[in-house]
């Protein structure tokens, strides 16, 4: 009895010492759902395996991006996840990285995600006090249309195109298009959608169930299969109120993550009825292509995107594709 006694006590203590050891964190996830969504189920299995971080975590559920940051800046969420377009205005490399044509393929992405690992590029990751902690891809935006002669950027001019968030980067779309950017939120922009308001959203393929964006297509609209941007979420920690490897850990977990993100994306994709899909030739696709360098290059000199970023996926690019015109030397 009293050795059972002994080894209880012992393992009492052990106990207590390694729960004050913890460091509590609060975070605070996006997701226009609520804690049932697509998003906060990625972060299912957090709180667990942060234990083994020597981490207490709390993940709290918001449904608009907004509110997440504000708590954030108020020092009431540790760490917020939110999309990259809002991101970039708290560490402007990590908002850079989903740049409009940027990565043209899942290979390239898995590379992208694989180097954020890489501890000499944690600087880069950094701004004041805040660092990007995690990428969640939520797959490629795709243009999704209210008309299926809307077949490429020449059928943008004089149409209304959504710009969520304000996104410097689909304004400046608009601006070389014709189109008429309209500034829109996760919470209006499927609606003005369907009301036929908006004449194109750019969205990945987990959009077209979760805003039900069929019904701003109708029988008319489909969706352009050209890869604007990759849509991300983004992991933005206090560096001042989370433990100095918590950034680490996370961007591994969420890379370990990311074939069971890809296929999900993959299963999105394949869900969407084959009808909708508006196939684009090879000279649009090269077109396009030419306007989002150029594009990039603009927004490059402007200061809203991030020179080293922009650097590291051209890196990325070429890679893979060697012979291109922008990889070789002249």
């Amino acid at each position: 009895m009293f050795y059972v006694r002994l080894v209880s006590c012992v393992w009492l203590i052990q106990f207590t010492v390694c729960a004050y050891a913890l460091t509590p964190t609060t975070m605070c996830i996006w997701d226009p759902t609520g804690n049932q969504g697509p998003v906060y189920s990625f972060f299912f299995d957090l709180r667990v395996k942060a234990l083994s971080w020597g981490v207490d975590l709390e993940k709290r559920t918001y449904e608009s991006e907004l509110e997440a940051l504000e708590f954030l800046e108020k020092g009431e969420c540790d760490v917020s996840v939110v999309t990259a377009i809002l991101a970039r205005d708290y560490v402007t490399f990590g908002g850079s990285l989903d740049a409009i044509g940027a990565v043209r393929s899942q290979a390239q992405l898995e590379l992208l995600l694989a180097t954020l690992n890489s501890p000499r590029l944690r600087p880069a990751l950094q701004q004041g006090k805040y660092e990007i902690s995690a990428v969640l891809p939520v797959g490629p935006m795709y243009a999704f249309v209210n008309d299926k002669r809307i077949k490429g950027l020449r059928e943008f001019k004089e149409k209304t195109i959504s710009a969520l968030n304000s996104d410097v980067q689909t304004r400046k779309l608009a601006e070389v298009s014709g189109a008429f950017p309209l500034n829109t939120t996760i919470s209006n922009f499927s609606e003005l959608f369907k009301k036929g308001k908006v004449d194109i959203v750019l969205m990945p393929a987990i959009a077209y169930t979760a805003f039900e964006l069929e019904q701003g297509m109708r029988d008319r609209g489909g969706i352009i299969d050209i890869r604007f941007f990759n849509g991300m979420l983004q992991a933005i920690s206090n560096k001042e109120k989370v433990k100095d490897d918590f950034s680490i850990r996370m961007r591994q977990y969420m890379y370990e993550k990311s074939h069971d993100i890809f296929k999900l994306i993959q299963n999105a994709e394949q869900a969407i009825p084959e009808r909708y899909w508006i196939k684009s030739d090879s000279n649009a696709k090269a077109e396009l292509e030419a306007l989002f360098k150029n594009i990039r290059l603009e927004l490059m000199v402007e200061d809203l995107l991030d020179r080293r970023a922009l650097n590291l996926l051209w890196r990325i690019r070429c890679k893979y594709d060697q012979r291109h015109p922008e990889c070789t030397k002249t």
